[in-house]
């Protein structure tokens, strides 16, 4: 129930108000009143009420004076004037004090009645907006880190420099890429695969090491970024002002990684090795810096003798290494731990495919693959508070190499491994994203008539927009658009069956501007035309 204070000189006035006018169809109680500003003063601090209304011309203190002094003290009522007083400066000064409206005496009852509910309805959208205002806030907080590292892991993609969540994103995180010149080093350690005893949960706590290791590094160095962790890889990008030349940003960059390097070594006695990418002139060019980096990583065994790898150091002879698919295992990794069996399956048939147009890996490059898999999955269970070996209880990953002998051997035994650890991270579902996915349906149950893309949903929530279709399709089993038009031909189905609109009317108020496409969709999703459904 909204609050109503009634201030007015005239008792006549302020009892006809309160006899005469429906405020409970309206919602309001009128709480008290007053007949003059002093008054009324007192009573608007006493009750805070939602809407204020009041005359100007009144002893003590006029209603100009009054609203003058509510404003400065933060009330944001809604006012509405009711005076017989009509000078034009008092209007000029009811419009810089935000009044609602200015009724003129005597004003019917149904004028009255008229403002009031055109104030309600004003005060019930503001309250819904701030509402969503303030849980947008909540959802931004919330997903704060995974925002920040879906900003530096899309750095290293092909033209998401151009996307409006690259813009939003960097702007409010304060974040500015603008006149730099950047480097990707990647760091690589290894556990000895001589020990039988090798499990792909160590992996895990020793990348969760060496990360903590390079935070701590980067934060004490201006524009390092730590952009992204695959297995035993993590990735980092340094930046240097565009005014120096290219060779201080590659010693930059070179200086950074030896420094992880030596921390690595010293702290966690591991084999680490890393490469130092070309240097990119602009955001844009970041990913070109980083392929640099993974090509020179692969050829670490042809320069055995280089702990450190630049493209000064690669041999000019002889066959390339072949190049992990560290995309592609990243993009296995996140369907798995999504929950999303259908796009597994998917993304092993476009790794297949890739190896396919490849020259044929050796059976030891297959197996390196095979454990650089292992160790993504084991990364992505780790965060949430599992292993490979809670869901294969005797899973042994040099026992699991043996097997793997071709390209088919490895997808089918891809399948073995990946497809039971997708069931069960579907089973498990994904409590961290319940408050996103529960604000996306009750925004889009409330402004289904608008047009509510989910890149619109995505920029709202500062996620990526195929982040958040992955989510969306894990929580509801549906995908956004399919949700999006249920809702819609819900509601066009309400409509219809009131009687009180024609269907070109009803497509405008779910939100088609095409009738024709409106008329499909609604044939499809119920089987009958518009026309049809109401006879």
């Amino acid at each position: 129930m909204m609050k109503a204070v009634i201030i007015d000189d005239d008792m006549t006035t302020i009892q006809g108000l309160t006899r005469s006018v429906r405020w409970s169809d309206f919602g309001i109680q009128v709480v008290g009143n007053a007949k003059n500003g002093k008054d009324g003063l007192e009573q608007i601090r006493l009750h805070r009420p939602d809407i204020i209304l009041t005359d100007i011309f009144m002893p003590v203190m006029d209603g100009i004076e009054m609203l003058k002094a509510v404003r400065e003290e933060g009330n944001h009522a809604e006012v509405i004037i009711l005076s017989g007083y009509e000078d034009f400066k008092y209007a000029q000064s009811a419009v810089k004090l935000k009044v609602n409206d200015y009724l003129s005496k005597p004003a019917t009852l149904e004028e009255i009645e008229r403002v009031l509910k055109e104030t309600v309805d004003k005060l019930n959208l503001k309250e819904q907006s701030d509402k969503v205002d303030k849980e947008l806030r909540e959802l931004l907080e919330y997903n704060l880190p995974t925002t920040r590292q879906q900003l530096l892991k899309g750095l290293l993609e092909p033209e998401f420099c151009h996307s409006a969540f690259f813009r939003k994103v960097s702007d409010y995180l304060e974040m500015d890429f603008t006149n730099q010149c950047f480097t990707v080093v990647l760091i690589e350690f290894f556990i000895n695969r001589e020990r039988t005893s090798y499990k792909p949960s160590e992996l895990s706590l020793f990348a969760y090491a060496v990360k903590n290791i390079v935070d701590e590094l980067s934060q004490n160095k201006k524009g390092v970024y730590v952009a992204d962790i695959q297995r035993n890889v993590i990735t980092v990008i340094v930046s240097t002002p565009a005014h120096m030349k290219n060779e201080y940003a590659k010693r930059c960059a070179i200086q950074a990684a030896m420094e992880f390097l030596e921390h690595i070594q010293s702290y966690l006695k591991l084999k680490v090795w890393a490469s130092v990418g070309m240097v990119a002139d602009d955001v844009k060019d970041i990913p070109k810096s980083y392929s640099a980096a993974v090509d020179l990583l692969a050829e670490r065994v042809r320069v055995s003798d280089k702990q450190l790898i630049t493209g000064e150091d690669v041999l000019e002879k002889g066959k390339a290494a072949s190049r992990r698919p560290m995309e592609c295992y990243q993009a296995i990794a996140d369907a798995v731990i999504l929950g999303q069996e259908d796009l597994v399956e998917e993304r092993i048939n476009e790794l297949t495919k890739a190896l396919h147009h490849e020259p044929a890996p050796s059976i030891n490059v297959l197996r390196e693959f095979a454990i650089d898999i292992v160790g993504i999955i084991a990364l992505g269970l780790h965060d949430h508070g599992l292993q490979i070996e809670d869901i294969h209880s005797e899973f042994n990953v040099y026992r699991e190499l043996e097997r793997l002998y071709s390209i088919q051997d490895f997808a089918a035994w891809l399948r073995e491994l990946l497809i039971p650890i997708s069931e069960v991270m579907n089973r498990r579902g994904s409590q961290k994203h319940r408050k996103t996915i529960d604000f996306i349906m009750r925004y889009v149950q409330e402004h289904y008539a608008e047009e509510i893309t989910l890149d619109v949903i995505a920029e709202k929530v500062y996620l990526t927009r195929n982040y958040l279709s992955q989510i969306f399709k894990q929580e509801t089993g549906e995908n956004y658009n399919n949700y999006l038009t249920r809702i819609r031909m819900d509601k066009a189905k309400e409509l219809m069956l009131s009687g009180n609109y024609k269907i070109f009317e009803i497509s405008q108020m779910v939100g088609y501007k095409n009738n024709a496409y409106f008329s499909q969709l609604f044939k499809k999703h119920t089987g009958l035309n518009p026309s049809e459904f109401n006879n």
